[in-house]
């Protein structure tokens, strides 16, 4: 589909509109099972936390923070004139009035704000560069988090120019909390940065997150390669099952992360400028991060794989030594049941010493050897 502006104005509006009230309406939010469990663990008695909208204006010298409460008004007013960035946070999913005013107002594409609330996208960067005057990047990350104990992913979309960033993320976090904290300090290199940097500063947060996640996953594999050496069971299985799925799930994450951080390190060299060299240095290194995670990722895939190796031929060795102890017992019984059912005929005169007292015990005594006799040719070929 082209995504080109059309030359009717009115058109896009109207398609922009009724687009996004038809996709919100319609509940199209389904996403991997990850996200819906993310859902289940933040919503509080099935109900969803209300949508938080935070504008933050600033520049070298100044700092403004506000909730947008008024949809309107917020747009209509003019923007100050010392605001070197405005950047507005939309934490939870926004309504279809919001979108369309956000849209009209920075002439964000119908197609890029439909791919922020069709959840999940595979993360991505496309450049809306037609305009010079309204050149922005529509920019898709995933951003895995540990919840509960559970490894689950959000989607974040992000609008990038020169001098305004939009952010929408699924729910809250304390990762861009981080970043609001950074802007109040006066002297930070974000606060005299464009709007460039504060869109690596994001994608920044979102890669570093996740070298605990694998630190953790590490220490798991460590615990669970002794567990499984010094006892395997059936637990152990599930436990190996649960930490594959969520591997498979993180590079599900993060290899799309790499190809939309190689495209976007790269943009600098464009006409359009939007991403400063300076700014380009920071996003390489970002990718080298990511990289780094992925090469991690492997290491983890490779050392799970061989945790289940090692556990299935635990498992096997075990059933092989019972195995052979049960076939050890039924060895020596096999001529003890012999000589058993041979004494134990009816045969009132053919069979010897049926009348001898001391027959039983010369019987014994002869089962007792042999028996004894066979556990000590087993030892001698160290078969036991």
């Amino acid at each position: 589909m082209d995504k080109q502006s059309t030359s009717d104005e009115n058109q896009p509006k109207r398609s922009l509109k009724d687009g996004l009230k038809r996709v919100l309406h319609a509940g199209h939010f389904s996403g991997y099972p990850e996200s819906n469990l993310t859902h289940q663990a933040i919503a509080q008695n099935g109900d969803a936390p209300p949508v938080q909208k935070i504008c933050i204006d600033y520049g070298p010298d100044n700092l403004q923070e506000q909730n947008i409460e008024d949809v309107e008004a917020f747009f209509a007013a003019p923007r100050p004139a010392w605001s070197k960035v405005r950047w507005i946070r939309v934490i939870g999913t926004p309504d279809a009035n919001f979108l369309n005013a956000l849209g009209n107002r920075h002439h964000f594409h119908p197609l890029a704000l439909e791919d922020l609330i069709q959840i999940p996208q595979r993360p991505k960067v496309d450049k809306y560069t037609e305009d010079p005057n309204h050149s922005y990047l529509a920019v898709i990350a995933s951003s895995p988090a540990l919840i509960n104990q559970r490894l689950t992913s959000q989607q974040v979309a992000i609008f990038a120019s020169k001098t305004l960033v939009v952010s929408f993320q699924e729910y809250g976090e304390d990762t861009f909390d981080r970043i609001q904290e950074r802007l109040k300090i006066e002297k930070s290199h974000l606060r005299k940065g464009g709007g460039d940097f504060l869109l690596y500063c994001i994608l920044d947060k979102i890669v570093d997150q996740l070298f605990p996640i694998l630190d953790q996953m590490g220490d798991q594999l460590e615990s669970l390669d002794e567990a499984v050496l010094e006892s395997p069971s059936t637990k152990h299985m599930v436990n190996i099952h649960d930490a594959k799925r969520e591997m498979m799930l993180l590079r599900r994450e993060i290899w799309p992360m790499r190809e939309m951080l190689l495209s976007l390190k790269s943009l600098h060299s464009e006409s359009d400028k939007i991403i400063s060299a300076e700014t380009s240095i920071y996003l390489r290194d970002v990718y080298d991060h990511c990289i780094h995670v992925a090469d991690m990722l492997e290491t983890y895939r490779d050392a799970i794989t061989a945790i289940l190796d090692i556990h299935m031929n635990m498992m096997s060795n075990r059933m092989n030594e019972v195995m052979k102890v049960l076939t050890i017992i039924a060895t020596i019984f096999i001529p003890l049941s012999f000589l058993s059912g041979v004494f134990g005929m009816n045969f009132t005169t053919s069979l010897p010493g049926q009348n001898d007292p001391w027959s039983f015990t010369i019987f014994a005594l002869a089962c007792g050897t042999l028996g004894l006799g066979m556990l000590g040719l087993f030892w001698w070929r160290k078969w036991l």
